[in-house]
């Protein structure tokens, strides 16, 4: 099975450096995948900083936060805050590749338009992994607009 590429683009009401606040902290992508996903780090300390650029943060991942889905590694290769753009190279047991990238760009008086994009291989399981990909970028989106109204 080739790769799929799953585009799932919102608003946020917001400043691009009021979103930059939030995306730097790992502790973000806890609340913004729960309670969908639960990752957890492997090192105690993965998560108490900023991202780290080609450092491997690995992780256990949940589904609901009780059914296991073996472990996940992310691995940040560019944080551009001048382009606002971030990239990471993923990998699990569910999907050999999970690329993900994130763009943003001030649209408006406090409007940032905001676009994740993920590049998927998981064997015959691509499809239906595309598919929870949707579901679950969407679910984030939405809690990315609760942490950002947290911060007005």
């Amino acid at each position: 099975m080739k790769k799929m590429i799953a585009r799932i683009s919102t608003h946020f009401t917001c400043s691009e450096a009021e979103l930059w606040k939030k995306i730097e902290k790992p502790k973000s992508l806890e609340f913004v995948s729960s309670p969908v996903l639960k990752f957890i780090p492997t090192e105690s300390d993965a998560f108490n900083e900023s991202w780290k650029i080609n450092r491997d943060y690995h992780l256990k991942l949940f589904l609901f936060g009780l059914i296991p889905l073996g472990r996940h590694c992310i691995r940040l290769v560019k944080v551009d805050k001048r382009s606002n753009r971030i990239e990471s190279r993923e990998k699990g047991r569910l999907a050999r590749v999970w690329n993900h990238t994130i763009t943003f760009h001030q649209s408006g008086d406090r409007k940032v338009q905001y676009t994740d994009e993920i590049e998927i291989k998981a064997g015959i399981l691509t499809p239906v992994i595309f598919v929870f990909a949707h579901l679950f970028y969407r679910h984030r989106q939405r809690r990315w607009k609760t942490l950002l109204k947290k911060s007005e």
